[in-house]
């Protein structure tokens, strides 16, 4: 019993943090239907500012967590304004622009490469690693981070959407750009927004899951695969499902990992991937078009 209530926890944390990957996703695929693939790139950004600041120079947690965020949006940023956005103003194919994220990606691994040697830096459980007890339940305070974390950026990123102006224009924008254009909307400065909250939700997942894996410049990919399958099998295109699909995610690669076999977690990721675009290509939570 108490393997199960740890497995299930571990996979619930691991989950959606692959869940707030591919909600990162939805934030820029809503606005521009662009898959933007330097999302671990910054996710990376997010964990390696969280090991050179917080556990080597021992900045505030306030402030690290602020750099967290802000790094990674000056970041995105960049691959917005010089790579991804004159595409999309001339209205090229979302393949080139997928493509030229891929490039950011490279540009921002390199960097980190070359000032690590591209060498796994050490992270440590920023929160503490003595558990917390409620009967029968254990659990981490890292992973009690993670989860009211993720709450936090879930409701955050619902408000933003149904409850305030730019939120009502990303949703415009995503609807239909030329309507949304004769309305009055900016889509430029919309499309920058919506990298910005995809970059912020980016980098506290990778600060948040650097401390559990094998952190490195190179720690993107992973990242980004198993936040986009999140997206697949959730129901692309719909920003929470992002995160119910990494739940699930989640909780079979634990249980497959604890009572099976510790190798065959991974591969039963792409086998999910498989099974959903077979069966039930518009995910879990998506409806067919």
């Amino acid at each position: 019993m108490e393997l199960f209530i740890v497995t299930t926890i571990a996979g619930l944390c691991t989950g959606i943090l692959y869940g707030l990957v591919g909600l990162s996703f939805m934030a820029v695929y809503n606005v521009s239907k662009v898959i933007n693939f330097s999302q671990g790139a910054l996710s990376m950004m997010g964990g390696f500012v969280g090991y050179l600041l917080v556990f080597n120079e021992k900045v505030p947690l306030s402030l690290g967590i602020l750099l967290v965020i802000t790094v990674p949006i000056i970041c995105a940023l960049g691959i917005n304004y010089f790579l991804a956005e004159p595409l999309v103003r001339r209205n090229v194919p979302a393949v080139t622009v997928m493509l030229a994220t891929l490039g950011g990606t490279l540009v921002l691994e390199g960097a980190i490469g070359l000032y690590t040697r591209f060498s796994w830096f050490k992270t440590s459980f920023v929160f503490g690693m003595s558990p917390l007890t409620w009967g029968l339940v254990r659990i981490s305070p890292q992973y009690l981070a993670i989860l009211i974390a993720t709450a936090v950026l879930c409701i955050g990123y619902w408000v933003l959407l149904n409850r305030t102006k730019i939120g009502l224009g990303i949703r415009a924008t995503g609807t239909d750009t030329h309507m949304a254009a004769l309305v009055g909307i900016k889509l430029t400065k919309t499309r920058m927004v919506a990298w910005c909250i995809s970059a912020a939700i980016s980098g506290v997942a990778g600060f948040l899951i650097a401390p559990l894996m094998l952190s490195s410049a190179l720690m993107g990919l992973p990242v980004v695969v198993n936040g986009f399958i999140a997206a697949i099998i959730g129901g692309f295109g719909k920003p929470m499902a992002a995160v119910v699909g990494g739940i699930v995610l989640g909780l079979l690669m634990q249980f497959f990992t604890g009572y099976i076999s510790a190798g065959f977690g991974e591969i039963l990721v792409f086998i999910s991937l498989i099974f959903v675009l077979a069966f039930r290509p518009q995910g879990i939570m998506g409806v067919v078009e």
